[in-house]
């Protein structure tokens, strides 16, 4: 604590008092004016060691008490202050009441066991509001963890939400659209040409001679074909078509906003793309096709027939080739 007070044998005889009566664990500074109690704060503050209590004369020349105390809680709210007066005048009280937290004022001459009990009460109260700032800080940064961690757990719930999703509508081997996604699309681009009046195609897909693949090199052989035609149709079809596994060895594209004629042009690109990149110890990998596009007010279930149609043609005509079934 640090005692403030322009007559030295008060001083002395206030430092007395309180170390007598305070006992052990309690460091008293003294200052004889307020700017040597300046530089005793800042000494203290440099050492990173806070004074708990100032204890200050209210008139002193240079500086008066109330201006000290002003000045010191500007820096230091935290530290509790005591103004001793003997003025009737109670303007600088009210002061350091408004601007500098006054923790009481005693009047001079004061009386030993008054001093002593303020002295030892606002110490104590010093104490418990460290202790709660302590205990605060400790709750924010439990808190801050804890926040942290949800946020966390949070950012993983919700990638594995999202990869859920996507394995929900993702076929596990060739990682396009599965059947269960392409239902959907296809519900959707038939609902959007019955507002818009949009057109949309769909070319089916079967790898030719998939048995034999499977049969003569083995299943693994036949994945990494079915892969292989997946890598095909991803760099071949633009963002806003949808390529899936249909089932087996057979692949559906819904071609948004494109006409038969568009659709056709694709599917013998992909023909050839896959007759020249996909090779197997047996020889080429080839694949047969077939392309319409969705006729106004048709069910899906009949456009995949006629699909489906134009692809079993292309087989029967020797396959390796794209089939176009004309909208009815």
């Amino acid at each position: 604590m640090l005692c403030v007070d322009d007559d030295a044998t008060l001083l002395q005889s206030l430092r007395a008092l309180l170390v007598s009566r305070l006992g052990e664990g309690h460091w008293i500074e003294i200052a004889e004016s307020g700017a040597e109690a300046l530089e005793v704060w800042e000494d203290y503050t440099a050492r990173r060691t806070p004074i708990a209590l100032v204890i200050s004369d209210f008139l002193m020349p240079g500086m008066r008490g109330d201006e000290l105390l002003v000045r010191l809680h500007r820096s230091d709210p935290a530290m509790i202050k005591v103004l001793l007066t003997g003025q009737s005048d109670l303007s600088g009280v009210k002061r350091c009441i408004n601007e500098a937290g006054l923790y009481r004022f005693i009047e001079k001459p004061f009386e030993g066991d008054d001093l002593v009990l303020t002295t030892q009460t606002a110490l104590l109260a010093y104490a418990q509001a460290r202790q709660i700032e302590h205990q605060n800080e400790v709750l924010r940064s439990a808190n801050e963890r804890l926040e942290a961690e949800v946020s966390a757990r949070t950012a993983q719930l919700q990638e594995k939400n999202v990869e859920l999703e996507r394995l929900a509508h993702t076929d596990r081997l060739t990682g396009l659209s599965n059947r269960h996604a392409l239902d959907r699309v296809l519900r959707e681009e038939a609902a959007r040409a019955r507002r818009f009046d949009h057109p949309f195609s769909v070319i089916l897909l079967d790898i030719d001679h998939f048995k034999r693949i499977n049969d003569g090199l083995g299943h693994g052989a036949g994945d990494q074909v079915l892969i292989d035609v997946a890598r095909v149709l991803t760099a071949c079809v633009r963002e806003l078509d949808v390529a899936g596994r249909w089932g087996g060895e057979e692949f559906l594209l819904v071609c948004r906003d494109t006409s038969l004629e568009g659709a056709q042009v694709l599917a013998d690109k992909l023909r050839a793309r896959i007759e020249a990149d996909i090779v197997t110890a047996s020889g080429p990998v080839t694949a047969s096709l077939g392309v319409t596009q969705h006729a106004s007010g048709e069910e899906i279930h009949v456009l995949l027939g006629r699909a489906d149609g134009a692809m079993y043609q292309a087989k029967a005509l020797g396959r390796n080739r794209v089939c176009v079934a004309p909208m009815p």
